[in-house]
């Protein structure tokens, strides 16, 4: 499998992209979903900030550019993980 369609490499890639965001943040994966489908949600400690748990196939995060993974993070949680404390 090339390093684009791994999960834990685009997994991190969220991870990373949220704590930028909200160090306080953390990110719950759906495991039954992978290798190829990546499906989370992500809160705050106290409050689920995803709405929705999106998924998205791996090969699609891959190819989103750092900005659109932001863009796409700020967008699943309605711009809340960018809330100061």
């Amino acid at each position: 499998m090339a390093q684009k369609d791994d999960f834990g490499v685009q997994s991190q890639r969220i991870v990373d992209a949220v704590r930028k965001m909200c160090s306080r943040c953390t990110v719950a994966f759906d495991n039954s979903r992978a290798p190829h489908w990546i499906k989370f949600r992500i809160d705050d400690g106290s409050t689920l900030l995803t709405k929705a748990h999106p998924e998205f196939h791996v090969s699609e995060v891959a190819d989103w550019s750092d900005e659109k993974l932001i863009q796409t993070i700020e967008t699943v949680t309605d711009r809340l993980v960018r809330q100061p404390a």
